[in-house]
């Protein structure tokens, strides 16, 4: 099957109050069917928290959903026509752009209008039926919906989801105190309603992907965030001892903390013994509100479930350790450094152990979803016990083509991949593809140019010649995967260049291929740069909708590789 990644932060539809939604979503799987895209993947999609730019991948709760995708339109309780905020019709956008999710502002115009319909719907004869629907779903969801609410209640009582700084640290009492307090349990109450109305849009949306024959994929982060539902009130789940995170990517990283230390993002690490007394109660409940909307699923950093690279301290104390030695960042953290748990891979016996953990964790996690396509995010330092053993659960692991290389750094044609893989030339994470290529092609000519510069010292020659082999190298590997000549590989990024590349991805094996929205509609846009915080992460949005797509060329052209590389849509 061919997909296309398409966050639903990042579409776009008329009236739809500056972030996408789901009847945006309805719209693009509409735009799928109709162009033999067979699935659409999306980040995650549960609830956020309130920063200026949340991440998806920091949600405050492994099961619930995030409002602001909610289409106002379907909202019982809601006006029948929605006046513009006096402010005018957002999105107008901060500094960067109009093309730029404005969460704060969104927050505010959804979250007025949300609170006006929830005072109709509760009271007004006209939705009796829907309260009695609403009052069913809650008894129906039980504990994780109450202490959810709570959670969130508690958080804006006491101004922060940290809760380890609140007043009150006894759960119990936690949910006495929402309980008996007469405004609080409205807010929770209304906290229900929303997840209700989540849980009910997003039911009609996996009904029209499935009555249009198009897949939804979903977003399994690794961790949960430590300022989570999940956490306060499972705290015996989780060791917070530890931050997980990545290690070090050297010179592959754009900031100095990941280039030194590595990503910490600030997740507690899992008691897995703990969890596996009571059969991984918690993530089969999590794995199952997820499969009630999606019929795919990605598994982020599978990496650790067989082991996890961890860090002493929190990302907040990432400034204070950035300059410190290994030695004098261990003296501050009680000799702890950060590595990998349970165990490095140093030994033949901890290489084993870390397998034999991560197979039974992941068989036991397949089993609870059946029927339903796994992929695994197997991206990074990769073990190399790791692969055969995904591909032997039957879950897919990532074929990025230039990272499958030969030891003689040939890249490994498409036509030798196991099928059970998902081939991509980049994540949420990465630059388009275009942008990549412009890059080296640019570095290419300056090698050139270098050459004619009698101002450059020898040593700055030398550096600039072997950066523009490095990318002129890079550039006909691609190529030649992609059937391209090296006099045909050396230019800018062309039409040309595209079909040749994105045609051989849909000629390979895997079962999956997908390619970023930005890279189909020639958008060179990031959605994400790792190790930072705020800025773009997370907002760009698309200038064009739906039905605006399906004119363009590059919706015919996706229909047309799909089909010549045989991917026929609807797999059973």
């Amino acid at each position: 099957m061919s997909g296309v990644l398409m966050p639903v932060f990042s579409l776009r539809r008329s009236h739809d109050a500056g972030i996408g939604d789901l009847m945006a979503l309805e719209e693009w799987i509409d735009w799928a069917a109709e162009h033999d895209v067979g699935f659409l993947q999306l980040l995650p999609v549960n609830e956020l928290g309130d920063e200026d730019t949340p991440s998806p991948y920091s949600a405050l709760s492994s099961v619930a959903l995030e409002p602001l995708y909610l289409s106002l339109e379907r909202v019982p309780g809601m006006v029948k026509e929605i006046p513009p905020c006096p402010e005018g019709l957002p999105p107008l956008q901060l500094p960067s752009g109009r093309n730029l999710v404005d969460y704060p502002r969104v927050r505010r115009y959804k979250g007025r209008w949300l609170r006006e319909a929830w005072t109709r719907f509760r009271v007004e004869p006209e939705w009796r039926n829907e309260r009695d629907e609403f009052h069913a779903w809650v008894e129906q969801e039980g504990e994780w919906l109450q202490d959810d609410a709570t959670f969130r209640v508690l958080s804006q009582a006491f101004g922060t989801t940290a809760w380890w700084n609140w007043p009150i640290q006894d759960t119990d009492i936690a949910r006495r105190f929402v309980a008996n307090d007469k405004q609080a349990l409205e807010q929770k109450n209304y906290r229900m309603w929303l997840q209700w109305l989540c849980a009910r849009e997003w039911a009609m949306v996996r009904r029209h992907a499935d009555e249009r024959g198009v897949l939804l994929m979903g977003d399994v982060p690794i961790g949960i965030s430590v300022a989570s539902a999940d956490v306060f009130f499972e705290r015996y789940l989780f060791d917070m001892d530890w931050s997980g995170g990545a290690p070090a990517e050297g010179n592959f990283a754009e900031d100095p903390f990941t280039a030194k230390w590595g990503q910490n993002w600030g997740i507690p690490l899992y008691r897995w013994e703990v969890m596996k007394r009571d059969g991984m109660a918690w993530w089969k409940r999590r794995l199952r509100k997820l499969t009630e909307i999606f019929s795919m699923y990605r598994i982020d950093h599978v990496l650790g479930f067989y082991r996890i690279y961890a860090f002493p301290w929190m990302p907040s104390r990432n400034d204070e350790f950035l300059p410190l030695s290994p030695e004098e960042a261990a003296e501050r953290c009680g000799g702890r450094r950060p590595g990998f748990l349970p165990h490095p891979d140093d030994t033949a016996d901890n290489r084993r152990a870390n397998l034999m953990q991560g197979d039974e964790l992941l068989a036991e996690l397949v089993r609870a979803t059946p029927g339903v396509h796994v992929i695994g995010e197997d991206l990074g330092c990769v073990p190399d016990y790791v692969r055969p053993d995904l591909s032997r659960l039957r879950i897919a692991g990532f074929k990025i083509p230039h990272w499958e290389c030969e030891p003689t750094g040939q890249i490994i044609k498409g036509d030798t991949y196991n099928p059970c893989s998902f081939a991509t030339y980049a994540t949420h994470d990465f630059p388009p593809l275009c942008v990549d290529w412009q890059e080296w092609s640019q570095r290419v000519k300056n090698g050139r140019a270098a050459m004619l510069d009698e101002k450059l010292t020898e040593e700055e020659l030398r550096e600039v010649l072997r950066v523009a082999r490095d990318c002129g190298a890079t550039m006909c590997r691609l190529g030649n995967y992609a059937g391209l000549t090296k006099k045909e590989s050396l230019v800018d990024w062309c039409p040309e260049i595209k079909n040749a590349l994105y045609s051989a991805l849909m000629r390979c094996r895997s079962d999956y291929a997908v390619l970023l929205w930005t890279e189909l509609f020639d958008v060179p846009e990031r959605l994400n740069l790792p190790g930072t915080q705020g800025g773009t992460n997370w907002r760009p949005r698309m200038t064009f909708t739906a039905a605006e797509a399906a004119t363009m060329p590059q919706s015919a052209w996706i229909q047309k590789i799909s089909r010549e590389g045989g991917r026929i849509p609807h797999l059973p």
